[in-house]
């Protein structure tokens, strides 16, 4: 297992073999390289600590414990937190994580995850339920298994339909689960408990009148200085740092703050594509990033993606996402990480800004908000075999919308079925982002920083009624005001577009589709309607919903043969 994750932390290893536990980490060190070794074990050998993730207020809590410290490492105030308040110690927490905690005189153990969940914790339980393993990442799970995984079709075919809100509770690899974010898990001789200890609580909807301008005004202020302090916290370092630059609202503004060296993807032919014909990528990135950059004064690399590479990029980031590639834009997250780990260890990212600020222009359209099933048709679904029931998108749909309703959420008028939308967003597609930005930053040994994850933003952000969020036929209404005068004018008032992708890479995705075709997977044989999808193989021209289709069955094609997946 360990050998599995040695991506994840080139800085050092451990291990701690201890009654009723076995414990590994590798680590890649960002504060105090010697003093924050793990496992670390509280001084009275009690408690055993395991570790992934930055607290950003660490220092802070130092203040309020009690504690013998010894190091410098957030990883010592982590142990000392759970000694002191236990399971509450996850409310004071302001960073992202994922840790476990042996307790060896109780023979217990406590994992946590934080709110967003920026970190990953894989985890598999034993069929009496009285063992437990559990892992960054679901291949060294599997890894331990020692036989070939089966998969879990209910998780495959989520990952077909409805790919943006997969991989959030279940891995595709049979027996192997994800702790929910903003989730606990407590392990003894009894089994496991889950429970949840935090949850998106924006403003009711059937009050949601908006805000008068001066509120609105007093509320971006507020979060105008609440961004600076958030992107303050995550330069703590004793490493170089960066970030992703889109020239997008998000990355800029960490960047008006950070000024850091900054990358951005450059796929060939994005200058004269016609963004008019795309769903989610609405202009060309360059122009904006290079403007922001001359604004600032900060280093920029363009970080170039040959269409001629992109066949094996394909197989790549299949077998560093075991929970499967469910964007095309996660190739250019890879070709970023990998660029950026030749010079710094960690990168700022403006991941869960458009989730948390009502950044997605289809809220404001109300089919899309109409119901779940809308937004898995308007990016489309990859056609399933008979077998596997008769609308797949439709019970996908009809699930997350119980979801949602379990969380309160109702449907009834426009306002509730954008709050309702808006809770499926943060708790399933922010999630997958998440995960994708982890695990791809990840296996080039970097660190990806979310400043928007910060505890107070956050808070701040659920004040925000989706009514003044949406002002005007404008997303991210009060993040923009926020922004203004700040930033040049072009990118404050620029739509939201997402991380782009290679537009004309038709075909080469053909091309790889026939090979698929020609000898499938058995995995990919009984859970795809290749009857369906083979004409789009041969198309002259395919839509961006076709393209995205071939896409993520040449990523399951590759995801099955490396890790010998048995089908169902």
């Amino acid at each position: 297992m360990q050998r599995k994750l040695a991506h994840r932390g080139p800085d050092g290893t451990g291990e701690a073999f201890v009654d009723g536990a076995a414990l590994a980490c590798t680590r890649l060190a960002m504060v105090d390289h010697d003093g924050g070794a793990q496992p670390m074990v509280s001084p009275d050998g009690r408690w055993t600590l395991v570790y992934s993730g930055e607290v950003y207020n660490h220092l802070r809590l130092r203040t309020a414990l009690d504690w013998p410290f010894r190091t410098r490492s957030d990883t010592e105030t982590v142990l000392a937190a759970f000694a002191r308040w236990g399971s509450a110690c996850v409310g004071r927490l302001n960073g992202m994580f994922s840790f476990f905690v042996w307790d060896h005189q109780q023979q217990r153990g406590f994992a946590a995850r934080d709110r967003l969940g920026v970190k990953p914790f894989a985890y598999a339980l034993g069929a009496d339920g009285r063992e437990l393993r559990f892992a960054s990442e679901a291949k060294a799970l599997v890894a331990a298994a020692g036989c070939p995984p089966a998969a879990d079709p209910d998780a495959v075919i989520e990952y077909l339909v409805a790919p943006c809100f997969s991989g959030v509770d279940r891995s595709p690899f049979a027996g192997v689960r994800y702790l929910p974010p903003g989730h606990t898990l407590s392990f003894d001789r009894d089994g496991a408990d889950i429970k949840r200890w935090w949850s998106w609580a924006p403003p009711a909807a059937d009050d949601d009148d908006g805000l008068a301008a001066p509120a609105t005004t007093t509320l971006a202020f507020e979060l105008r200085e609440h961004l600076a302090t958030a992107v303050g916290r995550t330069l703590q370092a004793d490493a170089p740092l960066g970030l992703f630059l889109s020239g997008g609202l998000d990355s800029s503004a960490i960047a008006s703050y950070a000024r850091l060296p900054s990358f951005t993807v450059v796929f060939e032919g994005q200058a004269s594509y016609d963004y008019a014909r795309s769903t989610i990528v609405c202009s060309d990135d360059t122009p904006f990033a290079h403007l922001l950059r001359d604004h600032l004064g900060i280093a920029g690399t363009d970080v170039a993606v040959p269409r001629a590479e992109i066949a094996g990029d394909l197989a790549r980031i299949a077998i560093a996402n075991d929970a499967l590639p469910a964007w095309e834009q996660e190739i250019a997250q890879h070709r970023l990480a990998q660029a950026a780990a030749r010079s710094v260890k960690a990168v700022l990212v403006g991941d869960a800004a458009d989730e948390t600020h009502y950044g997605y222009h289809f809220l404001l359209d109300p089919i899309a908000t109409s119901d779940p099933a809308a937004i898995l048709h308007r990016l489309g679904s990859v056609p399933i075999a008979a077998a596997w029931g008769k609308d797949p998108v439709a019970a996908a749909g009809a699930r997350y919308r119980e979801l949602a309703e379990a969380a309160g959420e109702r449907w009834s008028t426009p306002r509730q079925r954008v709050r309702a939308t808006t809770r499926l967003i943060v708790e399933r597609w922010l999630p997958r982002l998440l995960h994708n930005g982890d695990i791809h930053t990840m296996a080039a040994s970097l660190e990806a920083r979310v400043p928007f994850a910060d505890i107070d933003l956050l808070q701040l952000a659920q004040r925000v009624p989706p009514a003044a969020a949406l002002r005007d036929g404008v997303e991210k209404h009060v993040l923009r005001e926020a922004l203004r005068h700040r930033l040049p004018e072009r990118i404050r008032s620029r739509r939201k577009s997402a991380l782009p992708k290679d537009q004309g890479v038709q075909a080469v995705y053909q091309e790889e589709a026939r090979r698929v075709l020609r000898e499938p997977p058995a995995l990919v044989r009984d859970m795809v309607d290749l009857r369906r999808l083979a004409p789009l193989a041969d198309a002259p021209l395919l839509t961006e919903s076709e393209r995205a289709q071939l896409f993520r069955v040449i990523c399951l094609a590759h995801w099955a043969g490396h890790y010998d997946v048995r089908s169902p």
